[in-house]
């Protein structure tokens, strides 16, 4: 029988630095800076999040980029993400433990680009921790 785990499953060093959630649907977006709402809330198709690490000039980091399938929000929720804005993220799994894409020091930057009938929010955030420690 012909193992399907991947590569990282059987290398211990890898063990615990990789960690994938099933979140909830909802999302929650802070913007940073003051924008026509404090608090944005969307609602996504089921989606996993795995952040990956990464080494750079800065040491390890954490990137969180992920694009998510959201229900279309009103067009003056797309206008405020047509370019990117800085935010946290906050979104919970299926226990209801509580997780944040970038913080008050280090923002995730967030943009919305609408499709038909839905729209793709886009996350770049790179992170000194895992979110989902």
């Amino acid at each position: 029988m012909k193992n399907h785990l991947p590569n990282y499953a059987f290398c211990p060093k890898m063990a615990d630095k990789i960690i994938m959630r099933e979140l909830s649907i909802q999302l929650n977006v802070y913007p940073i800076a003051k924008m026509r709402q404090d608090i944005y809330r969307f609602i996504a198709d089921e989606f996993t999040f795995s952040p990956v690490p990464e080494d750079s000039e800065a040491g390890r980091c954490y990137n969180c980029n992920k694009e998510i399938t959201v229900d279309l929000p009103p067009a003056d929720v797309i206008r405020d993400f047509s370019s990117g804005k800085f935010a946290i993220i906050e979104f919970r799994d299926t226990r209801y433990r509580k997780f944040s894409i970038g913080d008050n020091k280090i923002p995730a930057i967030v943009s919305i680009s609408p499709n038909l009938n839905s729209a793709t929010l886009k996350i770049e955030c790179k992170m000194l921790k895992s979110p989902l420690l």
